[in-house]
């Protein structure tokens, strides 16, 4: 047989065993169960996000094993940072995101978190809003109807602010709003979105800067009542609260992103996997039903395009904390 001969017999068994192994690999499919890392505690929107993607997937078998929702609330969430930071290539580990992901790092750099590099963005399902809160028999809020009526009550009289954590987007929108309005107030940090709304309505503040879900139940019943929802337009979950740009106030506008990602170093095939899982969620009409109805944003973002989000965010955050200090 020529030379010729047998390297193109050579070259035509390599290229069959190079299809049968194309041909053979299976595409991702988790092995154990999936752990849902949630930074929070429990009873706060990213909880309650979490634990909805976490019941849509089990009630329709979108994934074959089951996700666990794990809360890790110290440190405004730099034990859950730090946590999935160390599972670098874990295959079975995701992290619900909100804004302390662009916060906690830069105010706890001992930590050594940097997410760009720590974690692998997947998707970002929705932008919650914001509404300034205050207990309908509020002890220091009588006679408080409107905005204008709490930021008029605000100067000057030492109210007391509940929020999640310390140096969180909540004590920064404080800040934000310390400088606009010319007011000062006491922050008192809770573990969680939902221990803030109980410490509203307990009386234990005077006002909060909950996202929608936190307060809905007490809003339903009476309990609470929103003064103002940091966005430029009115939401239909809230028909009777004006937004800020409404009542001019175009720089109040805020919103706290739901975001889901991995850890760093997992494979390209893993990280298709759980993007489509989520787009799959995201979809779903109980899901889309329950967000909205709740006042939330519903606002895929995935790619490239999450990533740039989150780069503008970072350094638009980093502004904030800067003039914050």
């Amino acid at each position: 047989m020529s030379i010729i001969k047998k390297l193109a017999l050579v070259i035509v068994s390599l290229s069959l065993v190079a299809v049968s192994s194309v041909s053979s690999a299976k595409p991702f499919s988790p092995k154990k169960p999936i752990e849902l890392i949630i930074p929070a505690g429990q009873g706060g929107g990213a909880d309650e996000i979490a634990r909805l993607v976490q019941g849509v997937i089990e009630k329709n078998d979108y994934a074959s094993k089951p996700v666990i929702p794990i809360n890790k609330k110290g440190g405004s969430g730099g034990e859950a940072m730090t946590y999935v930071k160390k599972k670098a290539g874990d295959e079975h580990t995701l992290i619900i995101t909100l804004n302390n992901v662009l916060t906690t790092p830069v105010n706890q750099p001992e930590l050594g978190i940097d997410f760009f590099n720590d974690f692998t963005p997947l998707a970002r399902l929705i932008t919650d809003t914001f509404l300034v809160w205050i207990a309908t028999e509020g002890k220091n809020t009588q006679g408080v109807e409107t905005f204008d009526d709490f930021i008029a009550l605000a100067k000057g009289n030492g109210l007391v602010m509940g929020g999640t954590g310390s140096m969180s987007e909540d004590e920064l929108l404080l800040g934000m709003m310390r400088g606009q309005f010319g007011f000062d107030a006491k922050y008192v940090p809770y573990d969680g979105g939902g221990a803030v709304a109980k410490g509203l309505v307990g009386g234990e503040s005077d006002f909060t800067l909950n996202n929608p879900s936190e307060q809905m139940g007490f809003y339903q019943s009476g309990d609470s009542k929103a003064l103002v929802m940091m966005t430029p337009e009115r939401n239909p979950a809230f028909p009777d609260v004006p937004s800020s740009y409404e009542l001019g106030y175009p720089d109040l506008e805020y919103y706290m992103m739901r975001a889901f990602m991995a850890p760093a170093g997992i494979d390209a095939e893993v990280e298709k996997y759980y993007t489509g899982l989520l787009h799959t969620v995201y979809h779903d009409n109980e899901f889309q039903t329950f967000n909205i109805d709740d006042g939330k944003l519903m606002s895929w973002l995935e790619g490239f395009g999450l990533k740039d989000f989150l780069a503008i965010e970072y350094a638009k955050h980093g502004e904030i904390i800067k003039n914050f200090n």
